[in-house]
């Protein structure tokens, strides 16, 4: 009884210090995952005869396969920055300049930061005196709903186009409280 007691507490002994055993100790005793290297890992090349067999080069022992790679310099190689800016072809096929002309003319050299200026410009939050005065961005105008479907039917009834006349907007300015306040009187 006492020897099953002793045994049962060295296990328990044994598993509290393995719990404490450093990262190197738990992966040789298989309690925590040794997942491979992503840049060691490369595939094998396949098996591929020649036509006749009196073409294959004589083996040399202990030298690398000659079709192998070295997977951590390949991973090396992609990640290498210089190697990612490969510049553009020179000339473009047929295909590509038909693309390029359908696509409009060329943008400004400075569009990216003037779309950002104008974005910053309208997320800006008008300030207490413009709010007051009705001076802050204003919202874009929506379109009005039941004169848009008169205008529809009208354009049915006459058998014109759908796109014939303007599309009637209601404007969604804030005119401020000031401006209301001179309005009144």
């Amino acid at each position: 009884m006492t020897i099953r007691f002793a045994a049962a507490g060295c296990t328990f002994v044994l598993a509290l210090a393995l719990t404490g055993c450093s990262d190197s100790t738990k992966k040789e005793f298989g309690l925590e995952a040794n997942p491979p290297d992503a840049f060691q890992v490369g595939t094998q090349a396949p098996l591929a005869l020649p036509p006749e067999l009196s073409q294959l080069p004589a083996p040399n022992p202990g030298e690398p396969r000659p079709q192998q790679e070295n997977a951590a310099q390949a991973g090396a190689e992609v990640l290498d920055p210089e190697n990612a800016l490969v510049a553009a072809p020179s000339t473009l096929s047929a295909g590509g300049q038909a693309l390029l002309q359908e696509a409009g003319p060329t943008p400004p050299n400075n569009i990216r930061a003037e779309i950002n200026q104008n974005a910053l410009v309208a997320s800006k939050p008008a300030g207490f005196v413009s709010s007051l005065m009705g001076n802050g961005p204003t919202p874009p105008p929506t379109v009005n709903a039941p004169a848009e479907q008169r205008r529809l039917q009208e354009n049915e009834a006459l058998g014109q186009p759908v796109t014939q006349g303007a599309t009637p907007q209601d404007s969604n300015a804030n005119s401020g409280f000031l401006n209301r306040l001179a309005n009144f009187f």
